[in-house]
């Protein structure tokens, strides 16, 4: 069995991972690891590739290569509500949308896969999809558009769009239960070539997460130099977030999959494994 002694680790590069990685950040470097910023997509493709070896992804990437993957416990990305970073925008009522072109950002698929969800069960309509970059003005003939992360931060504080649907809240308006929008998951097979250098890459990102929630004024500090909003919005929107993978979270996690499987988009239902 070959084992390595380097790990290529992915990187959400928006705010909302900030206090998993913030104290961390510093001593990586120093510790073996390859850290890989990207959009959730990217990560998502690099991943499934193997050219990362562990990474947070999209919910939806496990859902539909989960045979290839393990999930990190007691990490994810996930809320009981509001979310205030994924966020759909619409120049019109959102029950007049059907056959209407909406734009969706590439950055994400599980917030693209949750819209469709949402959409259809909570509206009763279902849009045109497009997918393309994300612009403060709709392209010509669009109607609505779907803006994660960063991105979703500077649209809402615009003001431009009449009507908007936080994600989070309108999934926990529809299952009861918490949205969770991505997770940490290791290849399969890297983590039974190197069980300990996973191990100790987990442990690692939980103590970072532990200290990063401690120390949440640091982190809303060095946020604030990577976005246009203040402090009190920033420690509102890091306390909105949950950063756990309790068996509630699970739950959701799997309502989810459930959806998907019924929409088509996943073939079968996911397990959750974990290492």
């Amino acid at each position: 069995m070959q084992q390595s002694s380097r790990i290529r680790v992915g990187r959400i590069h928006y705010i909302n991972v900030l206090p998993v990685y913030h104290a961390l950040e510093q001593t990586c470097g120093g510790n073996g690891w390859q850290l890989v910023p990207g959009a959730p997509a990217e990560l998502n493709g690099l991943l499934f590739r193997g050219e990362l070896d562990l990474s947070g992804i999209s919910s939806v990437e496990y859902g539909r290569h989960w045979r290839e993957y393990l999930l990190l416990p007691q990490l994810s990305i996930s809320t009981a509500g509001d979310v205030r970073s994924v966020l759909f925008f619409s120049r019109i009522p959102f029950s007049g949308l059907s056959g209407k072109e909406v734009v969706l950002s590439a950055s994400s698929a599980t917030s693209a896969a949750l819209l469709k969800v949402l959409l259809y069960e909570l509206f009763g309509v279902q849009p045109f999809y497009r997918t393309a970059p994300v612009r403060d003005h709709l392209p010509d003939g669009a109607y609505g558009l779907l803006a994660i992360g960063d991105e979703a931060l500077r649209l809402r504080a615009t003001g431009r769009y009449p009507y908007f649907l936080d994600l989070g809240r309108a999934w926990h308006d529809l299952t009861g239960l918490p949205f969770v929008f991505g997770v940490w998951a290791v290849r399969r097979k890297f983590y039974n070539e190197n069980p300990e250098l996973v191990q100790r890459v987990h442990q690692a990102l939980l103590e970072s997460k532990a200290q990063g929630l401690a120390g949440l004024e640091d982190v809303c500090r060095h946020a604030s130099t990577l976005v246009k909003m203040s402090l009190p919005d920033l420690r509102h929107y890091f306390h909105l977030l949950n950063y756990d993978l309790e068996p509630r979270q699970q739950e959701g996690l799997s309502a989810f999959f459930r959806y998907l499987h019924h929409f088509g988009v996943l073939e079968d239902l996911p397990e959750l494994e974990f290492i």
